[in-house]
């Protein structure tokens, strides 16, 4: 049961994490667009600057829980690389989970807030003349901390795993 609940969540961020990776190629395109429409038609795309950076913002908070699922986030290590398994799944499920658990709960609380208030207010771009709705980029914020609760749940799974089959300890 451990077995495939780790590995439904292991496809789970995967997957999210490739279709994330994607947002570069968008943003390059965007970036492009805009470039050839300065350049070669004299006029800018209005929407391009905003487009391009609410995709970069969508890139870290809904990379973020990939980044931690591959072991990319960091940490201080010089103690705690050296732990058994025993030791690091303890560690990581008190400690880390307390501090992780801040974190994430300030980053789900007030960038909720954040979104919701700008969703209520119909808030819109305020640069150029398309009024792209802002509450998209800003609701990244609260999707991806509970995207990366996912991810921690995953890291914690594999971790007690790891330290209950000391033989078949992961890399990730």
């Amino acid at each position: 049961m451990l077995d495939k609940t780790i590995s439904v969540l292991e496809r789970f961020i995967t997957g999210l994490g490739r279709v994330v990776a994607l947002f570069v190629l968008a943003i390059i395109a965007v970036m492009v667009f805009e470039m050839v429409s300065r350049g070669v038609f004299g006029r800018s795309a209005a929407w391009a600057g905003d487009v391009s950076a609410w995709l970069l913002v969508a890139f870290i908070f809904l990379g973020g829980p990939w980044a931690l699922s591959r072991g990319n986030f960091v940490r201080v290590d010089a103690l705690h690389e050296h732990f058994p398994p025993m030791v690091k799944a303890i560690i990581d499920s008190t400690v880390s989970t307390l501090l992780f658990a801040v974190f994430a709960a300030a980053l789900i609380k007030l960038g909720g807030e954040f979104a919701l208030k700008s969703f209520a207010m119909g808030e819109r771009s305020a640069t150029g003349s398309w009024n792209g709705p802002v509450w998209l980029a800003k609701g990244m914020m609260p999707l991806g901390a509970a995207l990366l609760c996912v991810a921690w749940v995953l890291h914690l799974l594999r971790l007690w795993r790891d330290a209950l089959r000391p033989g078949e300890a992961s890399d990730a």
